[in-house]
C-alpha cells in the first residue's frame, strides 16, 4: 500500500504561502519551462518537474517529460514527502523503498524508479510550497555537482515566484495610490477654496490706487489708508510686472474686463498667487479708473502642481513598468482603459474599447481562454492572471499578462477591473538571462583563476568553481557569507585594509601565501571595485591566481643557473652540425676563452683527440640519436693541446615532436677523483633536464648581450628553431624596436641588478603579455658574464583582469566612459601641474524626455548612441568623453590653456546638440544644455571641479536651455 507523507505543522501557513504566489492553475510558461528543462539536462533524466503541493494535490507549473499530466493527487506525491525537509530528497530506487514500493506511480505509468527532490521556499517565513524535482524510470545517484545545481535550481524557482507574485502586486497598487492621491488633492482644493477671502482695489490709469479694501490691506500687513496713493504694480512680484502692466493697458484701450493670475508678494515676504478680474470703469466726472476683484489662489495652484505631478507619476511609472489598466462595467457593459493600455494596443486616441474588440486583439487560443476567464469571473469572481498572445492594432505581435478580479455590490458581481502589462521584453529577458547566467557558470567555472564578487557587507553574491573549492564548500554554501564566516578565522589587519581601501575605489593588487591541505601555495590576487553611476562603491570583484609552480620554477631555474655558472665540469652545447652555441665557465677556462669571447665560430670536433671524433661517429652519436643520451669516458684537448681524461656526457635534446635540436656536452676532469667525476655528471644532467622541462621561457645572454641557451618553451613562444636564435645578438633576434624597449633592462642587469618586468606583445597573434626576470651572472665576485632571462606568459590572467576592468569604468549602452572610468582618467592626471589646464562640460540634453515618450526607450537608447558619436568626433583623443547617466554627459578637456578654447568646444556641442537627429524613419530635435568649470588642482580634486560644472549646468537650464554657462 501507498504510504502517505505525514502533514507539516505548519500547514495552514504554509497553504496560505501557496495561495499568495496566486501561481496555481496559472498558464505554462517560458521561464519555468526553461529551469525545468535545464534541471532534466544537467541530472541526465527524462522527466523534471516543478511540483507545487496543494491541500489534496500536487500541481506541475513545468512539466518535462510527462506530456498531458498537470496534476495529481498528493497522498500518492513523492514530493508531499520531500517538502518535510530543507534538504534535498534523493530515493535512488523506489521499488526497494517501503515508503514507496507500492504507490501507484511505481508500480504504473510513469514507472518511477529514482526521484530527487529539493524543496521550493515561498519569501517570507520560507514555507517549503513544493519542490524543483528530477524523475528517471532506472533506479540512478546523482553525483555532487547535480545535487549542488539541482539546488541552484529550485533557489532560482523560488525567486522568479516571489518576483512574479510582486510584480502582480504591484499593478493592483498602481490604481489604488492613483485613486488615494486624486481623492487627497481634490479635498485639499476644496478646502483651501472655501476659506479664501476676496480683495478689491480702484485704481486709475497710471497705477496709482485711491481705494483697498481691508482684505486687501491685510494681506500685505497694512491698513487700508496705507496703500491710497501708491503705486499698483509696486505690489506685483517683479518677474509678473511687465504682463501685468500689458494687461491692465489692454482693460483701458478696449474699456473691457479681463481675468488673470499673477504673483504678490505678502507681508511676510512670500510669494502668493492671485487670481484677478479687472473691470474699466468711469467715475461720476467720467473719469476712467480700474476696478479689481482678487483672490487667492496659492493653495489651488500647490494642489494643481501636485494633482499633476501625481498624475505625472502614475503615468510615467504605468510607461516604465508597461502596466496600464482596465475596468469592466457589467451593468453597462462599458470598458474604460488607462494610457498605457492603449499604449500598449498601439490604437489611436479616438478608440472605444469594447469587450469584443477588445478580446479580438488576442489570438485565437488566447481569446479562449480570456473568454473563460471574464465568464468564471462574472458568475463566481474568480480572479485569473494569464500570460498570453496579443496582435496589436498595428500588427505587433506580443506577449501581455492580464490580471483581473470582480468587485461586488450587495453580494453580486457588477464590475471587473485589473492589471494589463505588456511582457514580451521580461519574457525574453528572462530567457537571455537564464542563458546568460548558464553560459558565465560554465565558462567561469572551466577557469583555472578564482573569481568572485563581494558586496559592501563582505558577503559573496558570486562565486565561481575555483573559488568554491578553496573553501571546501557549494556554492550554494559561499553565496550570501563572510570569508570570516567560511574560514571560520578573523581576516588578517593586512587583509581588512586592503578591502578598505578597495571599497573607498581604488584596485588592489597583490601576492600571498595560503595554506591548503597542510600544503603552502604562492596566490596572486587583485581586488578591482564596482562603482556605480553615481560614484558610489557598491563592492568589488575578487580574482587569485594560484602562482606556486611558477614561484618554484623561478627557483629552480636560479639554482640550475648558479650550478651551470659555477660549476667546475665543462659544458658544452652545440647545434646539429657540431657547432658551439655555448659554453660554461669551466670550459672557457681550461680552453682558454675568455669569458666574453665568442665561441660559435669553434666547432666541437676541434677539442676532442682523434680517438674521440672516431667514438663520436661510431658511438657517441648513433647511441645519443637512438635513446637520447651517451655517458662513457673520453679524452679531449685542453689549453696548449693538453690532453685530459674526462668523464663524458652527450645529451640530444628534442623539440615536442621528438626531433633533435641540439647537443649538450657534460665533461668532467678524472684525473683526481673518478667519484667526484660522477657524481657531478649525474647532477649536471638532472639539472639541464629540469631546464628543458620548465614551463617558463628560459634563456641564456652572454655579455656581449648575444643568446647562449634558450630552452624548449622560449622556442614554442617566439615560434623560432633555438639553432636561428643561439649565437644571435638580442637586438638582431628581437628586431630593433623591441630591443630598444628591452635595452634599458639588459643594461640594469649587466650592471648586476635582477630585475621583474611586465612587457605586452600586442604584435603576436593572438596577443600576449608576459612576466619576465632578468638574473644577472656572476663569473667571479663583482663581474658580470651576462644573465639568464625566465618569462611566463601570462595572458590569460590580464585579459580577465582587464576585462573585468573594462566592464566597470564603460557605460554600455554608447560605449563611452562612466562615472567611474571619467574619475578614474581623471585621477590619472597629476592634478598640481595637469589640473589648472583641465575643463570640464556637463552637458543635459533637452527634450529628450518627449522623446522617449512618444517614441519608446530603444528609439531614446539610439538617440544617445548617436549623440555619443558627434561628442567624440568634436573633441581630441587625448579628451575623455564620458555618459554619466540617464540623459546626462561629460567632457573632459586637457591642456586648455585659453578659456575661449573650452568656450568654442561647448558652442560646438550645443551647435551638434541641436541639429536634427536622424534615427531610421524618424528626424527627431532636441538640444543640450551644458555647464563648464575651468581648472582644478590637487587640493580641491575631481569632486571640486565636477560639482562647479554641475552647478553652471543648473543655471544655464534656469536661463532658458539650449545655452551653457561658465568660462
Amino acid at each position: 500500500m501507498t504510504v502517505p507523507a505525514s502533514i507539516p505543522s505548519d500547514e495552514v501557513r504554509r497553504l496560505e504561502a501557496l495561495r499568495a504566489l496566486m501561481v496555481l492553475d496559472s498558464p505554462a510558461e517560458p521561464l519555468f519551462d526553461s529551469i525545468a528543462r535545464m534541471a532534466a539536462e544537467v541530472c541526465g533524466v527524462p522527466i523534471a518537474l516543478i511540483s507545487l503541493v496543494d491541500a489534496e494535490r500536487q500541481w506541475f507549473k513545468a512539466s518535462v517529460g510527462l506530456p498531458g499530466v498537470n496534476e495529481t493527487p498528493r497522498d500518492v506525491a513523492f514530493c508531499s514527502h520531500a517538502i518535510l525537509s530543507d534538504e534535498l530528497m534523493e530515493v535512488h530506487d523506489a521499488t526497494q523503498d517501503a515508503r514507496f514500493a507500492r504507490n501507484p506511480l511505481v508500480t504504473g505509468a510513469p514507472d518511477i524508479r529514482f526521484y530527487a527532490g529539493a524543496p521550493l521556499h515561498a519569501s517570507g517565513d520560507g514555507d517549503r510550497v513544493g519542490t524543483l524535482c528530477v524523475i528517471d524510470r532506472r533506479a540512478r545517484e546523482l553525483t555532487e555537482q547535480q545535487r549542488a545545481t539541482l539546488h541552484s535550481l529550485s533557489t532560482m524557482v523560488s525567486q522568479a515566484l516571489d518576483m512574479r507574485r510582486d510584480l502582480i502586486a504591484r499593478a493592483f497598487s498602481v490604481r489604488q495610490e492613483y485613486e488615494k492621491a486624486l481623492s487627497e488633492s481634490e479635498m485639499r482644493y476644496r478646502t483651501m477654496v472655501e476659506a479664501q477671502t476676496e480683495m478689491m482695489s480702484l485704481a486709475w490709469p497710471q497705477g496709482e490706487v485711491f481705494y483697498v479694501n481691508p482684505a486687501y490691506a491685510r494681506h500685505f500687513g497694512l491698513q487700508p489708508g496705507d496703500m491710497v496713493g501708491k503705486d499698483l504694480f509696486s505690489y506685483v512680484d517683479a518677474a509678473d510686472r511687465e504682463a501685468v502692466r500689458s494687461r491692465i493697458a489692454e482693460v483701458f484701450r478696449t474699456e473691457g474686463t479681463t481675468q488673470g493670475e499673477n504673483r504678490m508678494v505678502s507681508a511676510d515676504g512670500s510669494e502668493r498667487w492671485m487670481a484677478w478680474t479687472n473691470s474699466f470703469l468711469r467715475d461720476s466726472e467720467q473719469r476712467p479708473y480700474l476696478h479689481s476683484v482678487g483672490r487667492d489662489i496659492t493653495a489651488q495652484k500647490a494642489a494643481e502642481r501636485a494633482l499633476l505631478a501625481s498624475q505625472q507619476l502614475l503615468e510615467r511609472t504605468g510607461r516604465v513598468a508597461r502596466v496600464g489598466g482596465w475596468e469592466l462595467d457589467l451593468r453597462s457593459r462599458r470598458v474604460s482603459w488607462s494610457a498605457e493600455t492603449r499604449r500598449i494596443h498601439e490604437v489611436p486616441a479616438d478608440f472605444t474599447p469594447t469587450l469584443d474588440n477588445a478580446l479580438d486583439f488576442y489570438t485565437p487560443d488566447a481569446q479562449r481562454a480570456m473568454s473563460a476567464a471574464v465568464r468564471q469571473a462574472t458568475m463566481t469572481g474568480a480572479s485569473w492572471d494569464l500570460e498570453v498572445p496579443l496582435v496589436t492594432a498595428a500588427g505587433q505581435r506580443i506577449w501581455v499578462r492580464a490580471v483581473g478580479e470582480a468587485e461586488y455590490e450587495g453580494g453580486a458581481v457588477v464590475r471587473l477591473f485589473g492589471a494589463f502589462q505588456d511582457v514580451t521584453e521580461r519574457r525574453r529577458m528572462a530567457q537571455q538571462l537564464a542563458n546568460s547566467e548558464r553560459f558565465v557558470r560554465l565558462v567561469t567555472d572551466g577557469l583555472p583563476i578564482r573569481i568572485a564578487y563581494v558586496d559592501r557587507e563582505l558577503r559573496f553574491r558570486f562565486a565561481n568553481l575555483a573559488q568554491c573549492q578553496r573553501f571546501g564548500v557549494s556554492r550554494e554554501e559561499v553565496i550570501g557569507r563572510t570569508r570570516e564566516e567560511l574560514l571560520g578565522e578573523p581576516a588578517s589587519p593586512e587583509s581588512v585594509q586592503r578591502v578598505q581601501r578597495v571599497l573607498a575605489g581604488t584596485v588592489q593588487s597583490y601576492e600571498r601565501d595560503e595554506v591548503r591541505d597542510g600544503v603552502a601555495h604562492r596566490i596572486e590576487s587583485q581586488l578591482v571595485p564596482d562603482i556605480s553611476d553615481d560614484g558610489q562603491v557598491r563592492g568589488f570583484f575578487s580574482t587569485g591566481v594560484d602562482i606556486t609552480q611558477r614561484a618554484a620554477a623561478e627557483r629552480g631555474l636560479r639554482v640550475l643557473t648558479a650550478i651551470l655558472e659555477h660549476t667546475s665540469d665543462f659544458v658544452v652545447q652545440t647545434d646539429l652540425k657540431g657547432r658551439v652555441t655555448y659554453m660554461n665557465p669551466a670550459a672557457r677556462r681550461a680552453l682558454g676563452f675568455s669569458p666574453d669571447e665568442d665561441v660559435g665560430t669553434h666547432m666541437f670536433t676541434e677539442f676532442n683527440t682523434p680517438e674521440t671524433n672516431v667514438l663520436y661517429g661510431e658511438a657517441i652519436l648513433p647511441a645519443v640519436r637512438a635513446g637520447g643520451m651517451w655517458v662513457g669516458e673520453t679524452t679531449v684537448y685542453a689549453a696548449g693541446q693538453r690532453v685530459v681524461p674526462v668523464s663524458h656526457m652527450v645529451i640530444a635534446h628534442r623539440d615536442g615532436e621528438g626531433r633533435i635540436q641540439h647537443f649538450s656536452a657534460i665533461m668532467r676532469d678524472i684525473s683526481e677523483a673518478a667519484q667526484a667525476r660522477a657524481a657531478l655528471l649525474k647532477q649536471t644532467a638532472t639539472l639541464r633536464s629540469i631546464t628543458e622541462a620548465l614551463p617558463s621561457l628560459v634563456a641564456v645572454v652572454g655579455p656581449d648581450e648575444r643568446y647562449q641557451f634558450v630552452n624548449s618553451a622560449f622556442e614554442r613562444w617566439h615560434r623560432v628553431p633555438r639553432e636561428q636564435i643561439l649565437g644571435h645578438s638580442m637586438e638582431d633576434f628581437l628586431g630593433a624596436a623591441e630591443y630598444a624597449r628591452t635595452r634599458p633592462m639588459v643594461q640594469k642587469v649587466l650592471g648586476g641588478e635582477t630585475l621583474t618586468f611586465d612587457q605586452d606583445h600586442p604584435q603576436r597573434v593572438p596577443a600576449s603579455h608576459v612576466t619576465i626576470h632578468f638574473i644577472p651572472l656572476w663569473s667571479e665576485p663583482g663581474a658580470v658574464d651576462g644573465f639568464v632571462s625566465m618569462a611566463q606568459d601570462v595572458t590569460s590572467y590580464h585579459q580577465e583582469a582587464g576585462r573585468l576592468l573594462e566592464l566597470a569604468q564603460h557605460d554600455p549602452l554608447t560605449g563611452l566612459l562612466n562615472r567611474a572610468g571619467l574619475q578614474a582618467y581623471v585621477g590619472q592626471k597629476d592634478l598640481a601641474v595637469e589640473g589648472p589646464l583641465l575643463a570640464l562640460l556637463y552637458i543635459d540634453l533637452d527634450h529628450f524626455k518627449p522623446v522617449n515618450d512618444a517614441h519608446g526607450h530603444p528609439v531614446g537608447d539610439l538617440l544617445l548612441q548617436a549623440f555619443a558619436q558627434r561628442l567624440l568626433a568634436l573633441v581630441r583623443p587625448s579628451d575623455a568623453v564620458a555618459r554619466l547617466g540617464g540623459d546626462e554627459f561629460a567632457v573632459v578637456l586637457a591642456g586648455v590653456r585659453e578659456p575661449a578654447h573650452a568656450e568654442a568646444v561647448a558652442h560646438k556641442i550645443l551647435e551638434a546638440a541641436h541639429t536634427p537627429f536622424e534615427i531610421g524613419n524618424l528626424r527627431l530635435s532636441v538640444g543640450a544644455s551644458a555647464g563648464l568649470a575651468l581648472g582644478t588642482d590637487a587640493a580641491r580634486g575631481w569632486a571640486d571641479l565636477m560639482a562647479r560644472a554641475d552647478e553652471k549646468l543648473y543655471l544655464a537650464k534656469r536661463s532658458g536651455r539650449g545655452q551653457f554657462q561658465g568660462g
